[in-house]
């Protein structure tokens, strides 16, 4: 399965990473990559779109999880935005969609 990762800036200038696609072993990497060099860069606050998830493993979940720890480490708020139905249920069954903040996206 293929992963698309865009990365932008939202509407109030936060660090975005729209990501597309299949969240799994094969594209665990791409993800994990494309977050901390977002960081390194100095973002103060990593937003992750996931609208457009349309699968995510247990390994996907582990990417996630890291990536939180990450920005903890570089004392960055980490932003869940507009989970796809899919990762909201695996968000809401492991737990996790407390764990971070949770947000819709703006109506344009």
């Amino acid at each position: 399965m293929d992963i698309g990762i865009e990365a932008a800036t939202d509407e109030i200038g936060r660090s975005l990473l729209r990501v597309s696609g299949a969240i799994d072993v094969q594209s665990r990497d791409s993800l994990i990559t494309a977050g901390r060099s977002v960081l390194e860069l100095g973002a103060k606050v990593l937003v992750l779109d996931l609208a457009e998830v349309s699968f995510m493993d247990s390994t996907g979940i582990g990417a996630l999880v890291e990536l939180g720890h990450d920005a903890e480490d570089a004392d960055a708020d980490f932003v869940i935005r507009n989970p796809s139905l899919r990762v909201t249920r695996i968000l809401d069954m492991t737990g996790l969609s407390t764990a971070w903040q949770m947000e819709e996206a703006a109506a344009d």
